[in-house]
């Protein structure tokens, strides 16, 4: 389990939200089973759709995960993990306020390309947005993702202000 990873109910259960990063930093509003945040954050800017949402990161490098969820908590965002894109198509199916995915492009058995195409595909109602990350910026990587409908590519090491801009760019 992961620092400020969020545990969702199941579809037609019902929950609280739990939450397992510090409650200094983020408490669940028990009626809507948002997080709130106590501080304001310099990755909200106009980025709303985080203010909605949990985000939903995907990389099969546990370590990796580990410190950018640590990092997006000391920020007050709230963010649930996935190690692969197949766990990731999961996340989705019982998360329904996930809007925004970070997600690395290159994953065994379900690529970060394959899970944009995925989802897209299988949640076709929701607004999904998706912002990938490589440590391999092989241009036909990027030229696949561009093609997929990314909001932005990253590279790793995330650079928390990389991140902080783009999640500002997103459309409202």
């Amino acid at each position: 389990m992961h620092a400020n990873q969020r545990f969702c109910p199941e579809p037609g259960t019902e929950s609280v939200c739990a939450e397992t990063m510090d409650l200094s930093l983020a408490t669940c509003d028990l009626m809507g089973m948002m997080p709130t945040r106590p501080h304001a954050s310099p990755f909200m800017g106009g980025a709303r759709v985080i203010e909605t949402s949990p985000l939903l990161i995907v990389d099969d490098e546990p370590e990796y995960l580990d410190e950018i969820l640590e990092a997006l908590a000391f920020e007050g965002v709230s963010a649930i993990s996935a190690s692969n894109g197949i766990d990731a198509v999961q996340t989705l199916r019982r998360c329904p306020d996930i809007r925004l995915v970070v997600t690395d492009i290159r994953m065994p058995d379900m690529d970060g390309i394959a899970l944009m195409e995925a989802a897209r595909q299988e949640f076709s109602d929701r607004d999904l947005q998706f912002i990938v990350v490589t440590g391999h910026a092989a241009k036909a990587d990027i030229e696949r993702a561009k093609a997929a409908g990314v909001i932005d590519c990253l590279t790793k090491p995330l650079s928390m202000d990389a991140l902080q801009r783009a999640l500002k760019a997103l459309p409202v």
